[in-house]
């Protein structure tokens, strides 16, 4: 299939972003990137500026070049980063946001700009499932700045005229991410095993809980929302699976699926910034025809087969 749309992808040679690409390759459409590092395929890219946000020139990189949608993935993507140092996360979002959004309003203003948030910007939600409409109340700084750049869109699509999508991603997961729950229990359960020990030890008590969805049916759902004729100018869709499991569930999983015997100890201590307990309601997901393909096992045993030729 041939779209001979053209699509820029910010963030273009991340975990999600490399996944996306991929994605929207297959689907046909032409590929501008910006990152950076480097693609890891740059054959997929019909241009790509090794760059940051604040200072690649956007008018050479698009020269000639009409945008149909922008993937805006471009910014920190650590809460425990964000903790450490603050401004910085600050600093690699919201300048280059307001510089991209000011740019398509003047020179590309039909595009589509989808603006890749997370589900931090709830922070801990008094219910669950967790709605679009769940208040807005970040507990660290990663998610304050989501938001903050969610606020900033919301009025640049009131005030001139874009047309904005909001993905609050939830627990994106999948092989290649080098980070974060699923990614720490498979190093340290396989370096465990290698050394002949028993047990590994988690932050936490594992009753903690998230919202997990492979990084397939990420970009499937991002891909589909692309296609949607969108009435609102500002819209907001929760990407998640809409199950949730817990931290001890979710690591017992994995370990079996790593095929390694190995008991989980947790320390009780949970990190400054993390959240206790998610689900999202993925009604509106369901209303445009989308849903999950990979149940977490499914997912999972994706992950260890991923990690044992590589950790």
């Amino acid at each position: 299939m041939k779209y001979n749309k053209t699509i820029l992808v910010t963030g273009a040679s991340g975990f999600l972003g490399t996944w996306l690409a991929d994605e929207l390759a297959e689907q046909g459409y032409n590929l501008i990137g910006i990152d950076m590092r480097a693609p890891m395929r740059p054959a997929l890219w019909d241009g790509f500026a090794t760059s940051s946000l604040e200072t690649v020139d956007l008018d050479r990189l698009l020269q000639g070049r009409k945008l149909d949608a922008v993937c805006h993935l471009a910014g920190g993507a650590s809460v425990a980063a964000s903790v450490n140092d603050p401004y910085s996360d600050f600093s690699s979002l919201l300048p280059g946001t307001a510089r991209l959004a000011l740019y398509l309003a003047k020179a590309q203003p039909d595009a589509k700009l989808l603006f890749f948030s997370s589900a931090a910007v709830y922070g801990n939600p008094k219910t669950l499932p967790i709605t679009e409409q769940t208040p807005v109340m970040p507990i660290s700084p990663y998610g304050i700045h989501k938001a903050t750049a969610e606020t900033l869109l919301m009025n640049y699509s009131r005030a001139l005229g874009l047309q904005v999508v909001v993905f609050r991603i939830f627990s994106v997961y999948g092989p290649g991410l080098r980070k974060q729950l699923i990614y720490d229990v498979t190093q340290r359960a396989i370096q465990a095993g290698t050394l002949g020990q028993k047990s590994i030890q988690l932050f936490g008590t594992g009753a903690e809980s998230r919202d997990f969805m492979y990084v397939r049916d990420v970009c499937r759902a991002v891909t589909s929302i692309i296609n949607q004729q969108q009435d609102e100018r500002y819209a907001i869709y929760n990407l998640a699976s809409g199950v949730e499991s817990t931290v001890a569930d979710v690591a017992r999983c994995l370990i079996n699926s790593l095929n390694i015997d190995m008991d989980i100890a947790f320390d009780g201590k949970v990190p400054p910034g993390d959240p206790t307990n998610w689900r999202a309601d993925v009604t509106k997901l369901e209303q445009i025809g989308f849903s999950s393909v990979y149940s977490l096992n499914e997912g999972l045993n994706e992950v260890a087969q991923w990690a044992k030729v590589t950790v």
